[in-house]
């Protein structure tokens, strides 16, 4: 007897503890919930939508012009007198820029300038009083640590997606495993404080391919082809990448005081130092200077073809890589203290930097025209590959892909003729 009430007291207190694990359980989760839903709603009066659009001509020319592509992302408050900071990517290239505020308000927005070289660009609207998101540290930004992604996604101007900082990367992107969707480009990665962190900058997806026809033969000899499900490969990693918003801040002050960014320019060639030049001069870091352009910078400090670069103001260098990326963190006219080995001997060396010219990037001019680039290529036909049959019996499904693969001709060929027609057109203006 007494064993059979030790053996129920046992079996009690194993199930009162399965009952009280999934209150803690329960718990956790509603604290969870709590949480993520706080960090969304710190950020709605900070977050806004951006649709933009491109058009044949000016809209100070034309009454009615064609729209000819319209695009949607995302985008957070940078000032509350109206800067916008979003990416490249959404505003690069178009013309109008319609704004959904937090409020649902539609206001027209004017690109003060992109940097496509970082995928950072800048809005500017004509609203007062706006809430300015609050910006994080990037630079604390640790792997392992849990984020949070809000935009647009889909047309859902507050999608919600969730993941880690997997990575930190060595071109200065955050690498997230959270799944961004269409439209939340720009849109802000939030850290456990609910502080932004970066931008949405990119998806990394695999790429998708079909393997060849697979032909199979039944017992009655009635031949036919698939495509196997196993060979298809369809976009699935949930991998992203975010701008850390240290460097969003800096690139956005830039375009907001000069209309683009000013990056200094050295004027030099760097390579990588191979193994057998830091054998040679007992050194474990340094930067090969290949080629000095003539009235740079660079040569007006005296720098020569085959000098070693060992520090960039006062910092070491590892590779050409890292001094690239500290010329253009300089800005023009900066005096920078360069350290070299020159035949085995250690100088210094005084440059005054240049402005580079940008490689890429738009700005906005009231009166400014845009026109669309001219024309100059064509879609090539679709050759349709001859389709013989391995029976002798009707096989709807050849005829079939026959038939779509004609169709697929017919709309190359009208896409084709559609293109010769914009070229004429834009000829004739």
């Amino acid at each position: 007897m007494k064993t059979r009430y030790l053996i129920l007291a046992i079996c009690l207190y194993f199930l009162f503890s399965g009952i009280k694990l999934t209150f803690a359980q329960h718990k956790t989760l509603s604290s969870l919930e709590e949480d993520i839903t706080n960090l969304v709603e710190s950020i709605k009066p900070s977050l806004v939508t951006i649709e933009t659009e491109s058009r044949t001509g000016s809209l100070e020319k034309t009454k009615r012009p064609d729209i000819l592509a319209t695009f949607v992302g995302s985008g957070i408050i940078y000032t509350a007198d109206g800067y916008i900071l979003t990416t490249a990517s959404v505003v690069g290239g178009m013309e109008i820029f319609k704004v959904t505020l937090p409020n649902g308000k539609f206001v027209r927005g004017k690109l003060v300038g992109t940097d496509d070289q970082s995928n950072v660009a800048v809005l500017k609207t004509d609203e007062k009083g706006l809430t300015p998101a609050r910006l994080g540290n990037s630079d604390k930004v640790r792997v392992g640590s849990w984020l949070t992604v809000v935009g647009n996604s889909f047309g859902l101007p507050n999608a919600v997606a969730l993941g880690l900082v997997n990575g930190l990367r060595e071109d200065g992107f955050i690498q997230m495993s959270a799944n961004v969707s269409p439209g939340n480009s720009g849109g802000p990665v939030l850290d456990t404080y609910g502080d932004v962190i970066g931008l949405v900058s990119a998806k990394l997806s695999e790429p998708s391919y079909i393997n060849a026809i697979r032909i199979y033969e039944d017992q009655t000899g009635r031949q036919s082809f698939t495509i196997p499900a196993h060979e298809i490969e369809l976009p699935s990693s949930g991998v992203s990448l975010a701008l850390p918003i240290n460097k969003v801040k800096i690139i956005a002050d830039d375009i907001i005081k000069h209309g683009s960014v000013e990056r200094g320019y050295l004027g030099i060639y760097p390579e990588d130092l191979d193994e057998k030049t830091l054998e040679k001069y007992n050194i474990n870091k340094g930067v090969l200077v290949s080629e000095v352009v003539k009235e740079s910078p660079a040569d007006d400090a005296g720098l020569l073809e085959n000098d070693i670069i060992l520090e960039f103001g006062g910092k070491g260098l590892k590779d050409a890589s890292e001094l690239r990326s500290l010329i253009q963190n300089a800005k023009p006219k900066e005096k920078v203290r360069i350290k070299i080995l020159r035949d085995g001997k250690k100088t210094e060396l005084t440059v005054v930097l240049d402005k580079a010219e940008p490689q890429y990037g738009y700005f906005w001019e009231k009166g400014m025209d845009f026109n669309i680039p001219k024309i100059d290529f064509s879609m090539p036909p679709i050759e349709i590959p001859e389709i013989v049959k391995w029976s002798e019996k009707k096989d709807e499904a050849y005829n079939q892909l026959k038939e779509e693969l004609k169709k697929l001709n017919q709309e190359m060929e009208r896409l084709n003729r559609e293109l010769e027609r914009l070229k004429q057109e834009k000829s004739k203006e």
